[in-house]
C-alpha cells in the first residue's frame, strides 16, 4: 500500500489521538469529540482514518464481549498495547489492565503448546470488582 500524503486534517487527527493515547473511544466518540474541539471533520472521514490507521498499526482495535461495543486506542509505535488484557467489572463497567508479568507467562504458555508465533490477542475475564463485589 503506497503511503498516504500527510494533509492538514490527518495531522489533526493523528494529535487528537496522541494526546487521548490513554482513552479508548469509539468511532463516534472520536467524532463527538473532535467537533466539540472545533474540528470540521465529518463522521465519514473519521470512519476512513480509523479504518486507514488500524490496517497501519496506529490504532488497536478492541471489542468488548459484554457490549458488543468496538473501540480503538492509539498504539503509535508502542508495541506493547496492541495485545489487550483485562479484568471487566460485570456490575459497573470499570475495566482493569492486567500486569505483563502474568500474560507475559501465558503469552509463552500459549505460544510453546500450539507452536504458533503470536502477533496480538485479546483477553477479557469478567466478574465484580471489589467495590460492587462489596
Amino acid at each position: 500500500m503506497p503511503a498516504s500524503r500527510l494533509t492538514k486534517q490527518k495531522q489533526e487527527f493523528r494529535r487528537f489521538l496522541e494526546l487521548n493515547r490513554e482513552k479508548e473511544m469509539t468511532v463516534s466518540e472520536i467524532a463527538e469529540l473532535l467537533k466539540e474541539a472545533g474540528s470540521e471533520m465529518g463522521i465519514a472521514t473519521v470512519y476512513r482514518a480509523v479504518r486507514r490507521l488500524e490496517e497501519e498499526g496506529v490504532l488497536v482495535r478492541s471489542v468488548n464481549g459484554a457490549t458488543s461495543k468496538t473501540t480503538y486506542r492509539y498504539a503509535g509505535p508502542d508495541t506493547s498495547v496492541r495485545s489487550i488484557h483485562r479484568v471487566f467489572c460485570t456490575s459497573c463497567g470499570k475495566i482493569t489492565d492486567l500486569s505483563y508479568k502474568f500474560t507475559d507467562r501465558l503469552e509463552k504458555s500459549v505460544s510453546d503448546a500450539t507452536g504458533y508465533s503470536l502477533t496480538e490477542h485479546q483477553i477479557m475475564f469478567y466478574g465484580l470488582c471489589e467495590n460492587c463485589k462489596n
